[in-house]
């Protein structure tokens, strides 16, 4: 076990709090030795200056206190022309300077730059060597953005979370917009890192990047906001935004790589600032002054869902509290933007949030760290996760005043009915169910949350049919049952 500190940051934006916490376990200002590592991209070495200012000038660091590697080490490190002795050379000076700082900072830039440069070939180089020896006697790595996902043994190197969901089964080989997995620097075991979580709505491409690099735990970081893992491996938030970790020891997952993902009861916690949890024991310790609201509802909505933009800014940790956490809602179904142009042969995603009997939340108002006005801080344990693939169909190239989703569930059928372009549900539409014969064999009506669940009346791999009827208007879709069907979205 090591006995050091890992701090995983958003971004660098607006985070004195995180790195005044961070020199506060080093031991001061004076006792605080800062190792820089930029990426070679002009981003990196922005970043370098912009940080070297901000340790010195803001934070107050003695400037013979900051060091930045050169850059020029990567180009050396990375030379195509050099043996790997001589690249492993190059940089032994280095490693033994980078060794007399007791906190290492990588930049953030191009994650794959960083792995060549300290791991090229995957063998270890002799500043990996120095990292890891700072890190395990005690010292502190940190990272931002896309620099904390090289920290783990993989990572995962993707677009947005459409496209980690459907380019690595849709897309050519050769396309540029693939999932690449990439091996990290092995500091941490068992976990994938992630950022810019709600900015870009990454819970689901976090999910499917576990399943893709092996390990048990994803952690994905919202701006202005870090996680600190401590010795004990007990993470740590502080900072103002949300952070979703995502454990998989229990989920069943249905699909296998390369298939697109299909996996259910993934166990989601979202945490926020003063919160700490125990991965080993999936135990979260929210914040002392944060009190239980799972049964004192706030938000004024329905206790069943149905979001159409799941994948756009802040909307992921948004709708798990304003739906489920602080309401009523026992079932969320998040849909993708369907009404778009197709780039994936109609193939797509939904997630779907689930409430279980050991779902608990926690709520406080407390004033923002830094200089950020009055925050609402949630905390929210065991709500299960579901991402189901879904085909989408369009009837007659023609778009009507009502949309249906449908999947299974084990011996269920579940059909949601929502209207196309505020997502309400639907309460008074029918629902029809045919055999192979075309013979009735049950109909519904949709509650008032627009759902209709048909239990029990299915047989795996029979085929089947369904017509839903509203407002003079009708559409038709026909299915092969499974426990684990994947979604249908008539549009």
């Amino acid at each position: 076990m090591s006995k050091g500190y890992l701090f995983l940051i958003g971004n660098k934006a607006d985070s004195s709090v995180i790195y005044k916490r961070m020199i506060e376990i080093a031991g001061g200002n004076d006792k605080s030795r800062i190792a820089i590592i930029p990426s070679t991209d002009q981003y990196g070495r922005n970043a370098a200056t912009d940080f070297e200012s901000f340790f010195i000038n803001e934070l107050g660091l003695p400037k013979e206190n900051v060091w930045t590697l050169p850059v020029t080490a990567f180009d050396e490190a990375t030379d195509e022309g050099a043996t790997e002795k001589e690249a492993i050379a190059s940089q032994v000076a280095l490693a033994e300077k980078l060794g007399r700082h007791n906190i290492i900072q990588f930049t953030g830039g191009d994650q794959r730059e960083y792995v060549d440069f300290l791991k090229k070939n995957k063998i270890q180089s002799p500043l990996l060597d120095a990292i890891g020896k700072v890190y395990h006697d005690g010292g502190i790595i940190a990272a931002t953005s896309e620099g904390v996902n090289i920290l783990a043994g993989r990572s995962i190197a993707a677009d947005d979370s459409e496209e980690i969901l459907l380019s690595r089964v849709m897309m050519k080989e050769d396309d540029e917009s693939k999932v690449e997995i990439l091996e990290g620097l092995g500091l941490i075991d068992s976990f994938t890192f992630d950022t810019h979580l709600e900015m870009r709505g990454r819970l689901v491409r976090l999910s499917d990047a576990v399943v893709l690099t092996g390990n048990k735990f994803g952690v994905g970081i919202s701006e202005k906001t870090a996680v600190i893992i401590h010795p004990d491996m007990t993470l740590e938030v502080i900072g103002n935004g949300n952070v979703l970790l995502c454990d998989h020891s229990k989920a069943r997952l249905i699909s296998k790589p390369p298939e697109q993902l299909h996996a259910r009861d993934i166990n989601v916690t979202l945490m926020s600032a003063g919160d700490k949890y125990k991965p080993l024991t999936n135990e979260l310790f929210p914040d002392q002054d944060k009190e239980s609201i799972l049964n004192i509802p706030y938000f004024d909505a329905n206790d069943y869902h149905v979001s159409l933009s799941v994948f756009k800014e802040y909307d992921t940790s948004q709708i798990l509290i304003n739906y489920m956490l602080d309401n009523e809602a026992k079932d969320v179904i998040a849909l993708m933007d369907y009404d778009k142009v197709f780039s994936h042969d109609d193939v797509s995603a939904f997630m779907r949030l689930i409430e279980t009997d050991e779902t608990q939340a926690w709520f406080r108002k407390s004033s923002g760290e830094g200089n950020a006005e009055t925050l609402n801080r949630y905390s929210g344990a065991n709500v299960h996760l579901d991402v189901i693939p879904v085909k989408y169909s369009r009837e007659n190239k023609q778009n009507k005043n009502f949309d249906v989703v449908l999947f299974g569930t084990n011996n269920d059928i579940q059909v949601v009915v929502f209207e196309n372009l505020t997502s309400l549900p639907i309460c008074d539409a029918k629902i029809l169910i045919y055999d192979s014969n075309k013979k009735l064999i049950f109909k519904k009506g949709s509650d008032r949350y627009g759902r209709a669940v048909f239990q029990k009346l299915f047989k795996a791999g029979a085929e089947y049919s369904m017509k839903i009827s509203y407002d003079n208007e009708e559409k038709l879709t026909s299915f092969t049952f499974d426990k684990d069907m994947t979604g249908i979205c008539i549009y």
